[in-house]
């Protein structure tokens, strides 16, 4: 792998990792809508800023893609990361990590499901194992009392999962149309309208009161500038040299890396379970996303 792309993909994923350690700090003094909602104006004004020339060029074609845009704004801008934010609210960063790694495997069972896509035993393989590593966990080395162990945070998490799937079914469907750079100008703007009425209604029906401090100005300027516009920059140059397969498998690394500075840097501890399940689930998700050759 080119030392370029290695570079790049180090960046992305200390990046995602940032966001959930980051989100996991300040959502216990910031509502998760309202952080959301910081984050996503964030990255509104810098991709202005950036590609606001381009956007209005582009003007025509991404008004003719309006609803595709909407959609997909909706799904993996505003609710995706709404959703993780609650999460954070009540789970560990480790384990939404390694519950985040997870949504390869669900594309593509989605995709074998509901759209015909054809796997081989190998991929079964690695969905079923990503499944049981999760699960591993979620109930803290016991799977089979799951139930008994799920929290709020846990059902969140989930619905980021359903959320991004149906991101990416809407970016296979329609993002070959839109000039991509472009299009995050229109796509910011309208997941800051989406999450706006919602972040208000989460400050009225809120019993504890908030103030934007220095750390809650500096997490939200984090959130804004790393995992939302640095990290998707690295990530499409990471594409254009090694591929889509190969740059998804290194996003396995994230439970890890998560793990590991949130021990360094927060003082998480790390449990035998954490570890267990986010090694199932890395070699899960690996056999998901490798495209291994077949014999003849």
């Amino acid at each position: 792998m080119p030392i370029r792309a290695v570079i790049y993909l180090c960046v992305v994923i200390l990046l995602f990792a940032g966001n959930l350690l980051v989100g996991k700090l300040v959502t216990a003094s910031l509502p998760p809508l309202t952080l959301a909602l910081g984050r996503m104006l964030v990255v509104f004004v810098v991709v202005l800023v950036c590609f606001g020339h381009a956007a209005w060029r582009q003007r025509h074609a991404l008004r003719q893609q309006a609803r595709a845009l909407t959609v997909m704004a909706i799904t993996g801008m505003a609710l995706f990361n709404a959703t993780l934010y609650s999460a954070l609210e009540t789970s560990e960063a480790t384990n939404v990590a390694v519950l985040e790694s997870m949504i390869p495997a669900v594309t593509a069972l989605v995709m074998a499901l509901f759209f015909r896509e054809r796997l081989g035993g190998l991929k079964w393989t690695g969905i079923l194992m990503s499944a049981f590593g999760a699960a591993w966990v979620v109930a803290e080395g016991n799977p089979l009392a799951i139930l008994q162990r799920l929290q709020v945070g846990d059902a969140f998490v989930v619905g980021a999962i359903a959320s991004w799937v149906l991101y990416t079914l809407a970016v296979r469907q329609w993002l070959g149309r839109i000039p991509f750079y472009a299009s995050l100008v229109p796509m910011t703007g309208i997941a800051v309208a989406f999450l706006a009425p919602l972040a208000v209604l989460e400050n009225m029906l809120l019993d504890a009161s908030w103030h934007l401090d220095g750390q809650a100005l500096a997490a939200m300027l984090y959130l804004g500038l790393g995992p939302s516009f640095v990290a998707l920059l690295c990530y499409n140059r990471a594409l254009l040299l090694v591929g889509p397969s190969r740059t998804a498998t290194s996003l396995n690394l994230l439970p890890v890396v998560t793990m590991v500075l949130g021990y360094g840097l927060l003082g998480t501890p790390i449990t035998l379970s954490q570890v267990v399940g986010a090694a199932v689930v890395i070699v899960g998700v690996s056999l998901v996303t490798l495209n291994l050759p077949r014999g003849r």
